[in-house]
């Protein structure tokens, strides 16, 4: 059976492709190195037009809306500069909403395109750019540890890894987060409760690294204006021992904290990126292998979930478990020694 693998790295090879979905204009080159907020490339975005009826917020017809123009065709204009106007006892004047350009004028109206600023896409990691994708993107290289989750809330940031106390094995709680955090990525081992997520953006705290949190928790970590990654799932259990270990030893250290959202068809998934110097060159870790005997692994379900251990063997055939569910087994040997069956459906092959 082929298992995706959960990259879980102290030291490995990184490569990453930052590319935009429409045309722009790169503004970098190869073998250039660039921090996580570097603009590698640049593009417009799609424009906003709006219709500005001047005759009804003149209070005359259009005719007379015409006459009172005082902007014609290709005319930029900023905030507040006015279009037609005054009229009236109260000099009554249409100005322009935002800054923008009028594109046609007449019959009573105004058609106006909102200035937009270009999009900027940034590296949002350390390393070397070794391609450039002619107008939309580069890939970018770098060394270093790599830690991947299951789920992140859509943000990005850049920062110092704090974990919250010498292991990642308890529950955050309120009291943990003091002003020291502040401007920090903290690591954790599990939340259970809002109050805990809505105070870590009062402190406030640049990213949130989780070996889970607790799935009601789901909408309202969307909501919240720092990235939020899990690295385990949505339960109340501690980190993973592999991830723990580094994000410990990392402690102090910047980290690029990347949690989008899992799409495992496009191969990306939330991450964090510690960019290290290194004389190694690792090779590029695998995406998929085969669940076999003496392969690393970590459990993913069930209630020995998030322990990892190794396969001795996969049982031949296929085993019942007290579900009625039919499915094949592995039998694992956890890190304190003892062995499990465990089904394979519940299993990834991790590399650290």
């Amino acid at each position: 059976m082929i298992s995706k693998v959960k990259h879980i790295h102290a030291l490995t090879s990184i490569k990453r492709e930052r590319v935009l979905p429409v045309a722009g204009h790169v503004l970098v080159r190869r073998m250039q190195k660039v921090s996580p907020s570097d603009v590698i490339v640049v593009a417009p975005l799609v424009s906003q037009f709006v219709l500005l009826d001047i005759a009804q917020g003149l209070n005359v017809n259009p005719a007379r809306a015409d006459e009172l123009l005082q902007r014609q065709a290709g005319e930029d204009l900023v905030q507040g500069d006015v279009i037609a106007g005054p009229v009236g006892l109260f000099k009554r004047v249409v100005r322009a909403p935002q800054e923008g350009l009028v594109r046609i004028a007449g019959e009573g109206k105004v058609l106006y395109e909102i200035s937009s600023p270009d999009f900027e896409l940034q590296a949002g990691m350390e390393g070397t750019i070794t391609n450039i994708i002619p107008e939309r993107g580069a890939i970018i290289e770098t060394k270093g540890a790599l830690i991947q989750g299951v789920w992140g809330n859509g943000k990005t940031t850049y920062g110092v890894v704090q974990p919250t106390s010498n292991d990642l094995l308890k529950e955050l709680v309120v009291e943990q987060l003091n002003i020291g955090f502040r401007g920090a990525i903290i690591t954790a081992g599990f939340c259970r409760s809002p109050e805990v997520l809505e105070a870590a953006g009062i402190v406030p705290v640049k990213g949130l690294i989780l070996g889970s949190m607790s799935a009601n928790l789901i909408p309202l970590a969307k909501k919240m204006d720092y990235p939020i990654m899990i690295v385990d799932g949505f339960r109340e259990t501690p980190m993973n021992k592999a991830a723990e270990k580094i994000l410990i030893e990392n402690k102090d250290k910047n980290i690029a904290l990347n949690a989008q959202e899992l799409d495992t068809f496009q191969g990306n998934f939330p991450e964090g990126i510690i960019s290290q110097s290194s004389t190694s060159e690792p090779d590029l870790p695998s995406e998929a292998e085969t669940l076999k005997a003496g392969k690393k692994v970590i459990i993913i379900n069930g209630p020995q979930a998030p322990q990892i251990g190794e396969i001795e063997k996969i049982i031949p055939g296929k085993q019942v478990l007290s579900s009625g569910v039919e499915t094949k087994l592995a039998e694992v040997t956890l890190a304190n020694e003892k062995s499990t069956k465990i089904p394979l459906t519940n299993l990834e092959i991790i590399n650290d």
